[in-house]
């Protein structure tokens, strides 16, 4: 992949992204592409709207005048290139050949994690990102508003080190709890999720398929058959009870589940419900903390993903564009974990775009100091 030299920050960014070893389907959706594009293949194009993801470009327009910048011109091959030609490109880009570039670079980084099922953590959430009406017709979801909804599963390693493992797009107006089952797919792991996808019928189906979650339940919830668990709590711990106990009314009961009460300084005592028996109530509560951290990777897709400027107004282009921004966070998050460098993602993303066009010895001595 690295046509220029290899030794520039930019190649070795882009270096895990490999075309040549995709599918005979995305061999041959790439050949339809270049033969419709004539001026920017394939290859070009994707470095090109990456570097405009990870750069923040606020539009294609912008992205048109970036490439007056010679190094830029160099990696990908181009000395000129217009706004509409990159719309028209990145509406007819295949989608299934970026989602097959997505879970190449997955297998890579998953290579540097724990592979054994029950000690994966998964955090399930979604993030609304509001369009123009007027442009985003498509996309309705309100008498003045449109709208698109990313239902996402982030892989938890620890505080900091979580990267996207699965996602959907949906209208803004699609109910949470209807794609939880699309993302859910690896028995004996663990998946959070908040109480916008609760449902007992749901999580007896988790239960049954040997699905591991913990959830919190609504402040309405009923419980009935209850009796405490068999483990001890401590005096100082902030846990009021931890509990077995069934779910609903009289004519909605579900599995026996594990139902943990926390209480909070100036808050309502948290409610949380798993089928986790092997954890304290301690660690169980640990767990959904961790929850915290598809917060923060929100705040990081819509501040540095370049997300909350979408360069076109069709569903296929915003649907593109969305898929391209995972990739430019997996490519970076790919790059910390090469380095071993104790930097925060969004750190070695500052430092990526001050040096993307320098020698990588200068990143790594940014990143990985004596």
């Amino acid at each position: 992949m690295d046509k220029y030299n290899t030794n520039i920050t930019f190649n070795k960014w882009f270096s895990p992204i490999n075309l040549t070893t995709l599918s005979k389907g995305a061999q041959k959706e790439m050949a339809q592409f270049n033969q419709y594009v004539k001026k920017v293949d394939f290859e070009a194009f994707l470095k090109l709207l990456l570097h405009a993801i990870h750069d923040e470009k606020e539009s294609l327009r912008h992205l048109e005048n970036t490439v007056i910048n010679p190094k830029l011109q160099q990696e990908v091959g181009l000395t000129a290139i217009s706004y509409s030609q990159l719309a028209r490109s990145l509406k007819r880009c295949p989608q299934s050949v970026l989602l097959e570039l997505f879970f190449q670079l997955l297998g890579q980084i998953e290579q540097y994690h724990p592979k054994i099922s029950h000690k994966k953590l998964y955090i399930i959430d979604s993030i609304t990102f509001s369009l123009s009406q007027l442009a985003y017709k498509w996309a309705k979801f309100r008498p003045t508003k449109s709208g698109i909804k990313v239902h996402l599963m982030l892989r938890y390693i620890d505080k900091g080190a979580i990267y996207p493992v699965k996602f959907e797009q949906s209208t803004a107006s699609a109910h949470d709890k209807n794609f939880l089952l699309n993302i859910v797919e690896e028995p004996n792991a663990t998946y959070v999720f908040d109480r916008g996808y609760l449902d007992y019928l749901m999580l007896d189906h988790l239960d049954d398929h040997s699905y591991f979650f913990v959830t919190r339940l609504k402040s309405n919830s009923l419980t009935c058959y209850t009796e405490d668990s068999t483990w001890k709590l401590s005096n100082d711990s902030p846990i009021i009870s931890d509990q077995l106990t069934r779910l609903g009314g009289k004519n909605d009961i579900t599995h026996r589940f594990r139902v943990v009460t926390i209480q909070r300084k100036n808050a309502s005592n948290l409610r949380l419900v798993t089928n986790r028996h092997d954890l304290s109530a301690e660690e169980i509560s640990a767990i959904y903390q961790s929850r915290w951290e598809i917060e923060l990777f929100f705040k990081h897709m819509k501040q540095h993903l370049t997300i909350k400027h979408y360069f076109s107004q069709s569903e296929e282009g915003v649907t593109n564009q969305v898929i391209l921004a995972m990739i430019a966070y997996l490519l970076t998050y790919l790059m910390r974990l090469k380095l071993q460098t104790k930097r925060s993602i969004f750190q070695v993303l500052r430092t990526l775009r001050t040096l993307l066009f320098e020698p990588f010895e200068q990143l790594f001595v940014q990143l990985v100091p004596t």
